[in-house]
């Protein structure tokens, strides 16, 4: 009977160790202040060490959370719109486009100005979108670049639309804007 509880406390704490171990890997990415969670896909500067093929300085001003369908899944997304304020490599033809990232906990994405990195999408639905790269690391910004960047992102309006879903928008700025 001893040998029998003894078994029972070992099988037990292998099961709450394994518990806690997984439990921590999975906050680490939404504790504030841990390495992770600082990353995004805005750079102040366009980074030397990652290679894309399209490198532009956008203003976004609409971001939702949407569900996308590619290859008969269903993926949570970020979809954002921006402006183009500047090609800086690669060919995009338009004054404004579309900039997707596959949701995680580690990554802050939404309003903002900066470089962004990516590739383009051609999405039967949606139109051509960039695939941002989720590498820029909000520790490097200056603090002027920190600044303007929570100035903008104190000028969105944010909302739950119909459907539960956050969008944030930049009032004044995009596509939308510019039409009567």
């Amino acid at each position: 009977m001893i040998k029998d509880w003894l078994a029972d406390i070992r099988t037990w704490a292998a099961c709450l160790i394994a518990y806690c171990a997984a439990c921590a890997g999975a906050v680490a990415c939404t504790m504030p202040g841990t390495p992770a969670s600082l990353r995004g896909i805005l750079f102040e500067h366009v980074p030397t060490d990652i290679d894309a093929p399209v490198v532009v300085e956008a203003t976004i001003y609409d971001a939702t959370d949407v569900s996308y369908a590619h290859d008969g899944t269903f993926s949570p997304i970020t979809l954002m719109k921006a402006r183009v304020d500047r090609v800086i490599k690669g060919s995009i033809d338009a004054k404004y486009f579309k900039i997707f990232v596959y949701i995680n906990s580690c990554a802050h994405v939404g309003v903002g100005r900066g470089i962004v990195l990516g590739t383009l999408r051609d999405d039967p639905q949606r139109g051509l979108m960039l695939e941002a790269i989720q590498k820029a690391d909000m520790r490097d910004w200056s603090k002027e670049f920190f600044a303007r960047h929570v100035a903008i992102h104190d000028a969105a309006k944010c909302e739950k639309n119909d459907f539960g879903v956050r969008e944030c928008r930049l009032p004044g700025i995009g596509l939308e804007s510019t039409q009567p």
